[in-house]
């Protein structure tokens, strides 16, 4: 009764990497169709900020919000065509102030500025609401906000005035008149806003180490390799999942044990581990480059004897006579946990690098078939990729 109950939290705890699977993927298409819709929508509005044709500006920024949501940026084109169009801008300019997104286009400002400004963009899309670093648009919003500014056919008022310059990327004039904020709370050297489109998607991670026993004065099982691939969670959540298949290779230091088989003892050495199961993680730190998380594992776990038997059957239908042979591996089968912590460093994109040391309980010797003792107690130290 204790084998199988413990299969039965081993089951529960497999499937909820399974569970997140779709609220994850869901997301990860939303980010997609917000990407492509906006794609579409940029060439209509640059044509119609060229031509300052409006008439069709509300119906391309809905399509926009129907998708993605309000953002910066469809903000900021209701409020330029407010300035040009000489119409009531105070609730929606105090709204965007409001909402802080003017430190949202300082940091777009900051960055379109910058060498590398296309692979900022590319590793951080979401952060510009999916519209490219120094795209055509802003050139325009640029150019029609300086003519505001210096056409004497605008009395602006200085609320107006204010987000004139922003939108002029006049960025020391704007803190200016923006209660003296000083510019630098955006750093160039720093990654832009947490929230990548990357980090709301499933990945998987590679692992490859070395466990050792922490306890026995001559243990069965010595050091030995470890390799594991395991799909993971999205890592935008605090708490991390992971699911997937984790191997120990043996080696010839390894001391024989006994095994029963049936009514007799087999004298084997084992080769091989394989691990079928998954963690759970609680991220205790995130900067978005750097991730630290405990976790807690549970695996089956089935260690090879080398063992088989072959059984053999026959069936005669009158006409034919079959025969059929079916072969049966005998494993030590036991249930492994682990505790483990994990940090691991962003390097672009999907792809973090990262190192895990572990404690694993592995109690052999739950395998009644197995006569030898066998230390439970071993410690691992992995490296591990995540795509």
């Amino acid at each position: 009764m204790a084998k199988f109950l413990t299969f039965l939290l081993f089951i529960q705890l497999a499937s909820l990497p399974m569970h997140s699977y779709g609220e994850e993927h869901q997301i990860s298409r939303r980010w997609q169709d917000c990407e492509q819709v906006t794609k579409v929508a940029l060439d209509k509005l640059v044509d119609i900020f060229r031509k300052n044709n409006f008439e069709q500006l509300e119906t391309v920024l809905n399509t926009i919000q129907s998708v993605c949501g309000e953002n910066e940026f469809t903000q900021r084109l209701r409020i330029l065509r407010a300035l040009m169009e000489k119409k009531t801008t105070g609730d929606v300019i105090a709204d965007y102030l409001a909402k802080n997104y003017q430190e949202i286009l300082v940091m777009r400002w900051d960055y379109s500025v910058e060498e590398k400004y296309v692979e900022i963009y590319q590793n951080n899309k979401a952060d510009f609401d999916f519209v490219p670093l120094r795209h055509p648009i802003d050139a325009l919003i640029k150019m029609k906000a300086l003519a505001l500014l210096n056409s004497p056919s605008y009395n602006l008022t200085e609320q107006e005035e204010k987000i004139a310059l922003l939108f002029a990327d006049d960025i020391n004039a704007f803190y200016d008149l923006h209660g003296g904020i000083s510019p630098s709370v955006v750093p160039r050297e720093e990654k832009p806003r947490v929230g990548s489109p990357d980090k709301y998607r499933h990945g998987v991670s590679i692992y490859a180490g070395a466990e050792v026993p922490l306890t026995g004065s001559n243990p069965v099982f010595k050091t030995s390799p470890t390799l594991g691939v395991l799909f993971s969670s999205r890592l935008s959540n605090p708490f991390l999942f992971e699911a997937g298949l984790k191997v120990r290779i043996n080696t010839s230091h390894d001391r024989e044990v006994e095994y029963r088989l049936y009514d007799d003892v087999e004298i084997i050495r084992s080769t091989a581990s394989l691990g079928i199961g998954g963690t759970v993680g609680y991220k205790i730190f995130d900067n978005d480059k750097f991730i630290i998380a405990p976790k807690a594992g549970l695996f089956w776990e089935l260690a090879t004897t080398g063992l088989s038997e072959v059984n053999e059957s026959y069936y005669d239908d009158g006409y034919d006579y079959y025969e059929t042979e079916n072969v049966r591996y005998f494993y030590i089968n036991t249930m492994r946990s682990t505790l483990a912590l994990s940090a691991m460093r962003h390097l672009s994109g999907k792809t973090y690098v990262g190192l895990e040391a572990a404690y694993h309980y592995v109690p052999y010797n739950w395998d009644s078939n197995l006569l030898t003792s066998v230390q439970p107690n071993y410690g691992s130290l992995q490296l591990f990729f995540r795509f």
